[in-house]
């Protein structure tokens, strides 16, 4: 119940600060976009996907068309976690630092609330904005491809849920460096560090970081490390493929669940000793 009170206070707090309506804004935007640019024609030979009324793909069978538009709906979904990365760590990487200053964190602890429910609290209800941005993104998406192409793809709405679960891998960095740091900027920092540094050359490095050196230790080290921390590009390729019907490996989302498990335990772990 603590929890909850928590990630309803944290909701409201980042209300306050326009970081939800800021992000809602840019989607309502995309989605202005893609209704104005998304369309569907019939011919004699079936039915084509338009964008801005051109043709955009050659006359094909309802099958055909139901997989060109999870292609569609995967390429609109894989944009919005770009945008979610970059405005959504930046809008939610204070929460923790802010709840940690002099005067704020003395107010916490003088409540009943332990420190580790402080940080899921604000973990839980930072990651909850994000989910409230991406249902409505991917359930207005839903509408817009299904009402003017006529798909309706149950697997895209799904994918809300993959993709807050990616996002919440990701904040899992980004909590630890500001429970750490107890400074904004650096968690930003590190977030999209981990995300472009670690986590990506991690993900490819058989085809990369593999070619530095052929010895054995150094690439056990590689894999130890790609399974010590959360796989966000394969876990992000996998909703890819989930919404566009095609097979993805349920690894990469057990193995992250575990990862930012252990993350935010770690998180809590520095906290309870940390000196306010």
């Amino acid at each position: 119940m603590k929890i909850i009170t928590l990630i309803r206070g944290t909701i409201r707090e980042l209300a306050a600060k326009a970081t939800l309506y800021v992000l809602a804004g840019i989607s309502t935007l995309m989605l202005l976009a893609a209704a104005l640019a998304v369309g569907a024609d019939s011919t004699p030979d079936g039915k084509t996907i338009t964008f801005f009324g051109k043709q955009a793909s050659p006359p094909v069978t309802n099958e055909m068309l139901a997989d060109l538009a999870g292609k569609l709906e995967a390429g609109f979904a894989g944009g919005l976690f770009l945008g979610i990365v970059v405005f959504g760590v930046f809008g939610t990487a204070g929460v923790i630092p802010d709840a940690l200053e002099k005067g704020t964190v003395d107010l916490y602890l003088s409540k009943p609330i332990a420190r580790w429910q402080l940080l899921l609290g604000k973990y839980f209800g930072s990651v909850a904005v994000i989910f409230l941005n991406i249902i409505y993104f991917i359930g207005g998406l839903w509408l817009i491809v299904g009402l003017k192409v006529g798909v309706w793809n149950g697997r895209f709405l799904l994918s809300a849920l993959l993709l807050t679960y990616v996002f919440a891998s990701l904040y899992s960095v980004v909590t630890f460096f500001g429970v750490l740091s107890r400074n904004m900027a650096i968690a930003i920092i590190a977030g999209i560090l981990y995300l472009l540094l670690v986590a990506g050359p991690l993900d490819s490095r058989q085809a990369g970081l593999y070619l530095i050196s052929e010895n054995g230790i150094y690439r056990g080290i590689l894999d130890g490390l790609f399974y010590i921390f959360p796989q966000i590009p394969a876990m992000e390729s996998g909703a890819m493929h989930i919404i566009a019907g095609e097979h993805a490996e349920a690894a990469p989302y057990a193995q992250s669940f575990l990862s930012s498990g252990g993350i935010l335990a770690l998180s809590a772990w520095i906290l309870h000793k940390k000196d306010f």
